[in-house]
């Protein structure tokens, strides 16, 4: 699919402020505890969301296997952004980030590709779902941040199929939420995972699903027109 859609950074960064002025009060019906919504998260996410545009645009295959440590940078860029201050002051961690990336057996980016090489056939939001899935439970693909690398990979995917990104909203933070929780505290393996995950994957990939018709303003008004048949 050839998506030629472009983001409106600023319509997502009005989003993305509206939660930050209320989440003491979203948080309230968290099921877990969240770490504050800060000026630097909120910038390190906008950053993300430029990067993923840009590998959209560019024609960037995630999945492809001599592009699959893209996936680090998006990491990278929501736990410090892009500035090489920054960026040197959270090199080791960094480091042992690319490290359990490419060496965890049970978590690492192996894991994902295979999955993501087997659900080829999915429907997009099935597809989108099952990689935060991957990426979010037990063992995580990245040391932190999986939470919101997910979620600019899920947005990526969308992106790629001509749907809007998923982006965070007064409307779905607790739909959001709460549910990653759950994912967050799953096993990707054993018994349990073999009947626990897709249940997780189908309600994820519904509330995507659910969400997306209303995020037509995230994208630049004449920069294309979303390609939605066929796309489920």
């Amino acid at each position: 699919m050839d998506a030629t859609c472009r983001l409106d950074l600023p319509a997502v960064e009005r989003a993305l402020r509206k939660v930050q002025g209320r989440f003491a009060e979203l948080s309230r019906q968290f099921t877990e505890p969240r770490d504050p919504f800060t000026d630097e998260v909120l910038s390190n996410v906008l950053e993300g969301y430029a990067l993923i545009d840009d590998y959209v645009a560019r024609g960037v295959d995630l999945f492809d296997l001599q592009q699959l440590n893209l996936m680090l940078e998006i990491n990278a860029t929501v736990l410090c952004g892009s500035d090489p201050a920054r960026r040197r002051e959270f090199s080791a961690h960094l480091q042992a980030t690319e490290a359990r990336f490419f060496n965890n057996v049970e978590g690492g980016i192996k894991d994902l590709y295979n999955w993501y090489c087997s659900y080829r056939s999915d429907s997009i939001f099935k597809r989108a779902a099952g990689v935060y899935v991957r990426i979010l439970s037990k063992p995580q693909l990245f040391i932190e941040g999986n939470h919101r690398t997910g979620s600019l990979i899920v947005s990526y995917l969308l992106m790629r199929a001509g749907l809007p990104p998923f982006v965070l909203t007064l409307d779905n933070a607790e739909g959001y939420y709460n549910p990653s929780s759950v994912i967050r505290n799953s096993a990707k393996h054993g018994v349990k995972a073999l009947y626990e995950l897709p249940k997780i994957k189908k309600k994820y990939a519904a509330f995507l699903e659910a969400k997306a018709p209303e995020h037509d303003e995230f994208f630049l008004p004449g920069t294309c027109v979303p390609a939605r048949q066929g796309s489920r």
